[in-house]
């Protein structure tokens, strides 16, 4: 077994409240699939048959339940304390005892058909330290998607700094926009050993990481991290540039006292290699300065590298933006990220009506019924849906267990679980919260109704 494989499924979906306070953010419906599955989908078809998964405890049972008949994979579920708030780092942490090999870690919120072996050749090419997937971000971006809710100037997203050598693989800089001024400081020796470097500011983490043993080890001892994205991952990019400090030559000195990252818990006392991998970059093209692999050791005790995807699919599903994008190019992509046949949009167990009018890019979840007269349109309806005559859907989302009575309009919305629509409402770019009771008749426009109290509010 060269990688273990873990999913962290342990997020409380903080940016989009309004959906995962009444669903956990893994089991949020994607094409009528629950989040989880696509990590989960992405390593059997990648051939592993064992992964961990980190859950929180109040989630683990339906998360369970959702992935019962959905995989083959056999996936060792560890629950977290629901009331603790643990970041990336702190839950792998706390599976250390069951960290045996070099992992590769998924994040819940990933949808990609990337081919993960391609990312597995530049973490053994390279003896990578740690190797992260990046994508250029889409074309068509999430800021021009109209969110539910009162209409404002959305907040801009913070992007990452990447800076890559001149194979685009080798990641020399890595720095949030937020932690910036007005300038980027890059050290002087960083520029000799490597002249030429690219800064993009518009590739997207995939939060997709293969990563040493060791580093696991090293997070035991280092508490300070917290996360892998926002503090391993830059804390390891800037080590690299770094040599083992002298530590025997200060202790010796009782007068000065060492800091905690000069004591063995440095993470050069991790990462050493053992005598035959020693050997084999010694006797190896690594050193070869004239060779293809010149430029990928430097002598360079921790190595951080990525692999771009230039096309296909991926999307971090973690705001309502994210999400809506997600399910709005699903019917699109789900052909490319399933492992057998392909699967029908509209499930054989659904039952559509003469005269209604569903169109090619939608999908119809299993057990859902549409009467009479139905339009839908750029949508998804999920599993056992109750859709009266003449109701007009358009670009929506509708979750599972939804009630729309006869004559309603739904435009550019989002209905959570078990919502009741009753008749002849009207509801543009507005988010139905679960288990809500719209009256009849009623009109909405850029509403968020998540509670009966909101809704004596209208």
């Amino acid at each position: 077994m060269e990688f273990q494989a873990v999913i962290l499924a342990a997020g409380r979906g903080s940016r989009m409240l309004d959906l995962t306070s009444s669903t956990p953010k893994a089991l949020l419906p994607i094409g009528n699939k629950p989040l989880i599955w696509y990590p989960v989908n992405l390593l059997e078809r990648a051939g592993f048959e064992d992964a961990i998964l980190i859950c929180l405890e109040s989630a683990c049972t339906d998360i369970k339940n959702a992935l019962a008949y959905n995989t083959k994979l056999n996936l060792d579920i560890v629950s977290i304390p629901t009331d603790e708030d643990w970041g990336t780092a702190d839950s792998l942490r706390y599976i250390k005892d069951k960290i045996k090999t070099d992992i590769i870690v998924l994040s819940c919120d990933l949808v990609t058909n990337v081919s993960l072996h391609h990312i597995a050749d530049v973490h053994r090419t390279y003896d990578s330290t740690i190797t992260m997937l990046l994508s250029n971000i889409p074309e068509e971006s999430t800021d021009n998607i109209t969110v539910p809710g009162v209409k404002s100037k959305r907040k801009q997203v913070q992007q990452d700094l990447v800076g890559l050598d001149k194979k685009g693989k080798h990641v020399l800089i890595l720095a949030s926009e937020a932690d910036l001024e007005d300038t980027l400081t890059v050290r002087l020796k960083l520029l000799k050993k490597h002249p030429r470097i690219r800064i993009h500011n518009k590739l997207l983490d995939g939060h997709l990481y293969i990563m040493k043993k060791w580093v696991v080890d090293f997070l035991c001892e280092k508490k300070s991290i917290s996360t892998i994205k926002g503090e391993l991952l830059p804390y390891l990019v800037k080590k690299q540039f770094s040599k083992p400090k002298k530590v025997d030559e200060k202790l010796a000195d009782m007068s000065v006292i060492p800091e905690p990252d000069e004591q063995p818990q440095d993470v050069f006392s991790f990462c050493k290699e053992d005598e035959l991998t020693a050997l084999t970059h010694d006797m190896s093209t690594w050193n070869d300065h004239t060779g293809d692999m010149a430029d990928c050791y430097h002598n360079d005790i921790i190595r951080c590298y990525a692999y771009t995807m230039q096309s296909g699919h991926c999307l971090r599903v973690n705001t309502l933006p994210a999400y809506i994008e997600a399910n709005r190019n699903i019917s699109k992509q789900i052909s490319s990220l399933l492992l057998d046949a392909e699967e029908p949009l509209i499930h054989s167990a659904a039952v559509v009506k003469n005269k209604s009018q569903i169109g090619h890019d939608c999908m119809i979840g299993e057990g859902s019924n549409l009467t009479e007269k139905v339009s839908v349109k750029k949508s998804i309806i999920g599993k056992h849906c109750k859709i009266g005559e003449k109701v007009r859907i358009s670009s929506s989302i509708i979750m599972d267990h939804v009630t729309i009575s006869d004559g309603c309009t739904i435009q550019g919305s989002v209905i959570c679980n078990n919502a009741d629509i009753n008749t002849q409402c009207e509801l543009k770019d507005t988010l139905v919260g679960a288990a809500q009771s719209i009256p009849a008749k009623s009109k909405f426009n850029n509403e968020v109704i998540v509670d009966s109290e909101q809704m004596m509010e209208f």
